[in-house]
């Protein structure tokens, strides 16, 4: 019996010993994961000093990849790019192709202007993964911040080829484009023909325009001649998109005329920000002053990119003596293989001050009734000419409660050098 005794006692220990240990391990791995996962949410919280301790103390005790990742870019936050560097490169040491630390060295010298090495990392990843979408969309980047703006363009050019529903690729190689070809020349044509009104002599409007790319923003410099009711009118207008930051830019507009068929001046200004998540949106205002009056219009957009898609909202809205008037603008785009080569939709509805074929000879023409639907087609040529081409059927007042159907033909074509 006491045998049998000492044998139950002996397991019953047994069976003690293993619980504890059992809950002390369940008690470790459960405390260490809160612990890593407080220190990620102290460092994305911007208490990145209680982050850092945490991983250190982790760290002290056993090498953990993710720990060892996080402290490195909490410190390359902070700009410690000799402490980030350390603790990568252990990462590296251990494992070589660990796609996560190349990301973050990269990012680590591309902050630290060390460009060269920052796509010597890029480039040891896609040689690993020539497809990494990420590592080829940063590479970019990091070019255009060399200066290197052709290889960068490339780049771009070879992603969007891979992937045609890379949104920001679509932007960026927009945007980087005008500094390879810093100049570009472009000479469009419109006509329109109504059904009632004015139908023996169409409306026409014939623009010369050069743009050009400077350290500040793109500024154009246009010409505007149109023919209304046998008379021929000028208009001299000037473009700036100056460049605020890497997500926000602006729009400024100067225009003047002699011409009764334009207004003697116009302004307008648009501030624009990139968001996350591919939305962009502005905020701006149109000023127009003609020989007896003036009109201030304010606007507001909101665009998004759905893949191959973009989509876009515009509203005017024209505060006035006889009430506030309103028009917009819903516009669709579907790209292929280049930003420069898509289809588009229009819809309209009121005036839109900018509008070319609809021009605004007074502040009475903002509160006539307007649809419109507009399909336009747009092709890039060996990298330097573009083709564009559109066309419009519309209802509108050409005086109060006089309507006429329109149809619109305009033709431009573009040079960049």
């Amino acid at each position: 019996m006491k045998l049998h005794e000492t044998r139950k006692n002996t397991n019953s220990l047994h069976v003690a010993t293993a619980i504890i240990i059992w809950m002390l391990t369940g008690l470790f791995v459960n405390t260490y994961a809160q612990t890593y996962e407080e220190a990620r949410n102290f460092a994305f919280n911007g208490e990145r000093a209680k982050a850092q301790q945490i991983c250190r103390a982790i760290l002290a005790k056993e090498f953990d990849s993710d720990v060892a990742l996080l402290l490195g870019r909490t410190y390359a936050w902070d700009g410690k790019y000799d402490s980030s560097r350390v603790v990568l490169n252990e990462v590296l040491t251990r494992n070589p192709e660990q796609m996560e630390a190349l990301d973050a060295l990269s990012d680590v010298e591309f902050w630290a202007e060390n460009y060269d090495k920052a796509i010597a990392y890029c480039d040891r990843a896609l040689k690993k993964d020539p497809t990494a979408e990420t590592f080829m969309y940063k590479k970019a980047r990091i070019l255009h911040g060399n200066e290197k703006y052709k290889e960068a363009v490339s780049t771009l050019e070879n992603l969007i080829q891979q992937n045609p529903a890379h949104a920001d690729a679509m932007k960026k190689l927009q945007e980087y484009r005008l500094d390879v070809m810093k100049n570009s020349v472009k000479l469009s044509y419109t006509l329109d023909y109504f059904d009632k009104a004015f139908n023996r002599d169409p409306w026409q409007i014939t623009a010369l325009s050069y743009g050009r790319k400077t350290n500040f923003g793109s500024v154009i410099a246009r010409i505007n001649m149109a023919n209304r009711f046998g008379d021929t009118g000028f208009q001299y207008e000037l473009d700036a998109y100056p460049k605020i930051s890497e997500n926000n830019y602006g729009y400024l507009n100067y225009g003047f005329s002699q011409s009764d068929i334009f207004p003697e001046n116009r302004f307008g200004a648009e501030w624009y920000h990139n968001f996350p998540k591919s939305f962009e949106g502005s905020i701006g205002m149109r000023m127009l002053y003609f020989s007896s009056s003036s009109v201030d219009i304010y606007t507001a957009t909101l665009g998004k990119y759905l893949g191959n898609y973009w989509l876009s909202l515009r509203s005017f809205v024209t505060p006035g003596t006889d009430g506030t008037s309103v028009s917009g603008q819903l516009q669709m785009r579907r790209y292929f293989s280049d930003p420069e080569n898509y289809l588009g939709l229009r819809l309209g509805y009121g005036v839109s001050p900018d509008d070319n074929r609809n021009l605004i000879d007074s502040d009475q023409k903002l509160t006539l009734k307007t649809r419109s639907l507009r399909l336009e087609y747009n092709h890039i040529f060996k990298h330097v000419w573009i083709f564009n081409m559109g066309g419009v059927w519309g209802n509108e007042e050409r005086v109060p409660n006089e309507f006429s159907g329109y149809y619109t033909f305009d033709i431009s074509i573009s040079r960049l050098f």
